[in-house]
């Protein structure tokens, strides 16, 4: 009868420890006390006549500390991401009430000036941008001469064509370079102001006046 029970333990403990062995598979959603429990359960329950040997339950023990480590570093990291946020957003905080130069059409008059500038990736012989009204209407023709390939810059005071001043608001901009007799429509880059610098997950966004918000990373210049 000794013999028979005493045989039949092994048996019983493979297969309780083969449950035991998927549970700790799980250790990386446990916490400390139910990997605890679990592991003092395996102890109690384990073959006296084949014990768990030492460096089995040291490795058990390495891989709970593992799990351990990895959620508190996790925390730390979690810590230093929102202590680079805060700082991010009080570094960004000081652009609001500066202007900021991002891709589009639709500037804003503000104080008599409208101000952007062309992406030229040759040189023309006629650069020339138009001012139109929300309606459509053409307010003035910037005449710009010739320029180089790159960046050019450009502003309007406002005065339309017939030597009045334009209302202040938003006012689309279109522009054509001429070389050779071939016409091309260049991108144009506008200025508006930061209104207000928002964080949305790890995107900071800028308010843009006449852009509404844009992302930072658009941004292609930041001036006063």
């Amino acid at each position: 009868m000794m013999t028979a029970s005493i045989s039949s333990i092994p048996e019983n403990f493979r297969s309780f420890e083969s449950t035991q062995q998927k549970e700790i598979k799980r250790t990386s959603v446990l916490g400390q006390e139910d990997f605890l429990k679990l592991l003092t359960t395996q102890l109690q329950h384990q073959d006296p006549m084949e014990p768990m040997e030492n460096g089995e339950f040291m490795g058990q023990m390495a891989q709970f500390s593992t799990v351990s480590g990895i959620t508190e570093m996790g925390e730390s990291i979690d810590g230093l991401v929102s202590i680079y946020q805060g700082q991010q957003m009080s570094a960004n905080a000081a652009m609001i009430g500066k202007k900021a130069l991002v891709d589009g059409n639709w500037a804003q008059l503000e104080g008599g000036k409208l101000a952007g500038a062309i992406d030229l990736t040759t040189a023309a012989n006629d650069l020339r941008i138009d001012v139109k009204s929300e309606a459509g209407e053409v307010m003035a023709s910037i005449g710009l001469g010739s320029k180089m390939a790159g960046t050019q810059e450009f502003s309007w005071d406002g005065i339309k064509s017939d030597g009045t001043a334009a209302p202040e608001g938003k006012y689309y901009l279109s522009a054509s370079a001429v070389r050779d007799g071939q016409t091309t429509v260049p991108p144009m880059q506008v200025y508006g102001t930061v209104n207000s610098v928002q964080l949305k997950g790890n995107e900071v966004t800028l308010n843009v006046s006449g852009q509404g918000n844009v992302s930072f990373n658009s941004v292609k210049r930041i001036s006063q």
